[in-house]
Order: C-alpha cells, then structure tokens, then sequence
C-alpha cells in the first residue's frame, strides 16, 4: 500500500483551479507521434475512437487495447498536419509504440517518441480561456481536446483544451528547451501556481482515470468514458469484438467508483461491501469539494447494487457520484449563526429559469450512532431527555464527531460514555444523510457486540439511563410508534433486515 502521507485539508491552489484561474507544471507526459500517408487510417485501425474523422486541430480520446479488448492505455489523440499527436500520462510511449509496431507490416507510417523534447504545463479554471486569449492574442481552443499553436512571452506552444479539473482547462507544452523561459514568464504574472496535488485531487474528484486506475484487464466501458472515448459506428479496430459485445449486453461487472471516505485511502486498500471485497483503492486525495478523503477503485458493481455498508481498509466509507459535484459553500458573510457544534449559513440555489434562490442550510461535523447488543438478542437503548422536543426519547447511543479521530474510535467512545458498555467488537453498518432539506449532518452507523459493562461518564448535565431491551420488542418499538426516533429507527430495521437476510 501507498504510505505516503497526505494532506488532511486542500491542497495548495485547490480554490483557483475551480473558481479562478491556476498554473502548474506537470511531469513529464507521453508524446508519441505518427506521421506518414497511412498515419491516420493505422491508428484508427488501433483504438476505439473514431480517429479518421477528426479534423486538423482537433482531437478525442480513445482507448488502445488489445485483441481480447483489454485496455492498454487511455489517450488523447490529437489531428496534427503531418498525421496524429498521442498525448497521455507518463512514460507511455515506449509501450504504445512497441504494441503498434507489432502489426506495422508495409504502411507508410513512422513512430517518433517526443516525450523527452516537450514540457508541460496546465492552465485551468473558469478564468483560464479568457487570461490565455489576453495573452496569445485570440480565442483559445474551443472545444474539448481542439489545439492550436500560439506564444507566451516570446514561447511558441500548443495550446490543447482539457477537462481534468472541469470545463476550462488547457494543456500547455513547449520545447524542453524553451519550458524554463516559460515558467519564469508565467511565475511574472499574477495567475497563482497550483501544486500538483491539488491538480491530482481534480483529476479524482472529475472521476478521470490515468495508468494507476487502468488495472490488469481492465475492459473500456469499466472506466465510464463511453461517450467520449468509444465509438460505436466506426470501422472495425483491435479489441472491436468484445467491446461490442459488451455494448450488446448493456453492461459491465467492474465500474469505476468514487468512494468517500473520512480520511484519504491508502492507495491499494481494499473496499468492502457487506463483508466483501469488491476492488482496491487506485488514486486516492484530500477531496475538497467533499470535505473529506476521496478515492478511486475498479469495483464490483452487483454487490454495490446490493446497498450493503462499504468499507475502506476497514474504516466506514461510501459511494458517491462521478464527477463529484460542488457543494456551495458559504461566504463569511453569509454565516448567520456560529456555535460550538454547528453552523447556520446561507447559501444560493441555481434554479431551473436560471436564478438563484436563497435558502439557510445547517452546517454540522457529522455524527455516529451504534446498535449495542448486549446478547444476540437485546440491545441496548437510552432514554434521553430532549429539550427541542420536550420529551423523553428512547434511542440508540449516538454523538457529534466533535475531534478528530477515526470513526469506530467515534462510535466506541460515545457508547462508552452514554452506556458505560465497552465493546469487544465494532463494526460499520452503513451511513446516511439526517435530513437533507435543511441539515448538512452524515450519520455513520455502527454495531457493537461482546460488550463488557462500566460506568458511564456523561457530561455535566446530560441526563440520560439505559435501558436494554429485547431485540424484536426494540423492532415492534419502531413500527408502532413507542420509538419515534428517526436515526434510532433506522438503525434498528436497517439491521434489522439484514439480520432477517442472512448479512449480520
């Protein structure tokens, strides 16, 4: 596994690249270049991508796989005037050129690996396109991977339009001899200089795989860039069989997923649903759209379906949608109310006419609510005094994630204090959003069993005695109304059913 320390909050540079505008160097990057009478028609011959329909100055991605239909590599193959530019991550080219020549017989087509005389950079952000166009002189490349030539400063470049950390990126590559002219230039002007962590962490959060997430036999329609990536209608290419037959059958048993997680992953670790192992974590960041660890895995999709609790090397985790979406988040004026535990704010709704609506929303740490089974057949419940209500509820032992610290650690610690039961063993169960209409507040839900009584250790005024009840008197509580709270009905059915179904 990957024990590279990560940061725990974003990135250097993180905010300009999705608000503003942000440059950064990049490493090294494949350029592998065809050239010759038959360029074009071999490649196309070779990927996915409808490589002989592209105009000069324009381009696509395309996977190139092999003859069971196994990715080798994705690409972005751009149409230059003397034949095509393949442009990726890393040190690609030796291998692509290698698979390609295999079936080089007679074609008037030459192989030149560039990679070592260009330099790279990024320029991205919503202000990216207009401070380019003030300094080449004209537009900037229109549409997704269209490139140009221009000049920074006294540079000439190519300018490639990319989407790794949303709309409004673009690639920049020079001569490896002319890169150290160009970052001076740009390091004279007032566009801040983003670390390639926060880069990394849009690639994840935009859900764009590189060489790390392409997994041995990995098939195209795992990795989610069907429209963009495959053709469908084109001539037949290496690997055209099984990608067909996949698009036939409508589905794939792998996706790639993004999972949340409190902290990031380590790269490697493996992801659990219900108790089994679906994938392992390829790329893995600090997300700062969700506030929390992000990665990427190639996982299982029928046990996903199931909707059974995820884990990350052992730690509760979820799934979330690809690209991860921006959460609004509030200016300092816009906090009206400040206390220990939570925040009220107020934040703009984009609504369909195109306005924006203002609405109050509560920002809260998050929390954790455990299912303490006292024997395989009791749980152990709290009444608690509620003053927003005026009640006495009877619920699950449950507490704000009020420091840092693991999870489980969270979910221990609160039943300890609200119980006095320690537990041998605690496990996660699944998370769940507390109410979403007003409340930012992510519930993780835990099970504790093998439990050793103590004393509790309540705070000052707390005022809360245990109760243990019998597990399907707990269950009936619940769908007659005796139990009116809402976590405390979830987390009891929700085991409750998967207990009925043979999961735990």
């Amino acid at each position: 596994m990957d024990a590279t320390p990560r940061p725990a909050a974003p990135a250097s540079g993180s905010e300009a690249l999705r608000t503003s505008a942000a440059w950064t160097p990049l490493p090294r990057r494949t350029a592998l270049v065809a050239r010759g009478r038959d360029a074009v028609k071999f490649i196309d011959a070779f990927t996915t991508a409808a490589v002989a329909r592209l105009a000069v100055g324009a381009g696509c991605e395309g996977f190139f796989t092999d003859a069971r239909g196994w990715v080798i590599a994705l690409v972005n193959i751009l149409r230059v005037e003397d034949g095509l530019w393949i442009d990726a991550p890393g040190g690609l080219a030796p291998r692509l050129r290698d698979h390609l020549e295999h079936y080089h017989i007679r074609e008037d087509i030459t192989f030149d690996d560039a990679s070592s005389d260009r330099a790279s950079l990024l320029v991205a952000g919503p202000q990216a396109e207009e401070w380019l166009a003030k300094w080449i002189g004209a537009a900037a490349p229109g549409r997704r991977l269209d490139h140009a030539i221009a000049q920074l400063g006294d540079v000439p470049v190519t300018i490639v339009r990319v989407e790794w950390c949303g709309p409004g990126g673009f690639l920049v590559q020079a001569s490896a001899a002319d890169a150290p002219r160009l970052i001076e230039w740009l390091a004279a002007q007032t566009l801040p200089r983003a670390g390639l962590e926060a880069v990394e962490a849009a690639r994840i959060e935009e859900g764009l795989p590189e060489a790390p997430d392409i997994v041995e036999k990995t098939l195209p329609q795992e990795l989610g860039r069907d429209e963009r990536a495959i053709s469908f209608t084109k001539g037949c290419y290496l690997g055209q069989e099984t990608v067909a037959r996949i698009d036939a059958l409508g589905h794939v048993n792998r996706r790639l997923v993004g999972i949340a997680t409190a902290a990031p992953p380590p790269v490697g670790a493996e992801v659990r649903c219900g108790g089994e192992v679906v994938g392992r974590v390829t790329s893995a960041c600090f997300s700062p759209r969700l506030g929390c660890g992000l990665g990427l895995a190639l996982a299982q999709t029928k046990p996903l379906a199931g909707g059974g609790p995820v884990e990350v090397d052992g730690a509760a985790a979820r799934i979330v949608s690809l690209p991860v979406e921006a959460v609004a988040a509030p200016r300092p004026a816009d906090v009206l109310l400040e206390t220990k535990r939570f925040r009220v704010v107020r934040v703009g709704q984009p609504c369909a006419d195109g306005s924006l609506r203002e609405r109050e929303v509560v920002i809260h740490p998050g929390s954790v609510v455990v299912v303490p089974f006292v024997s395989p057949t009791e749980v152990c419940l709290v009444e608690v005094v509620r003053v927003a209500v005026g009640e006495t509820l009877l619920e699950l032992p449950a507490g704000t994630l009020d420091r840092t610290e693991p999870l489980a650690d969270a979910a221990a610690r609160e039943l300890a204090e609200e119980t006095g039961y320690r537990a041998g063993r605690i496990r996660p169960a699944g998370s769940f959003w507390m109410s979403p209409g007003i409340l930012r507040e992510r519930m993780h839900l835990f099970v504790a069993e093998d439990l050793t009584a103590g004393p509790q250790a309540l705070e000052p005024g707390e005022l809360i005695r245990t109760r243990v009840v019998a597990w399907d008197e707990a269950v009936a509580m619940c769908c007659d109304g005796r139990i009116d709270d809402a976590k405390t009905i979830a987390g009891i059915l929700l085991i409750d059913a998967r207990r009925r179904a043979g999961q735990g």
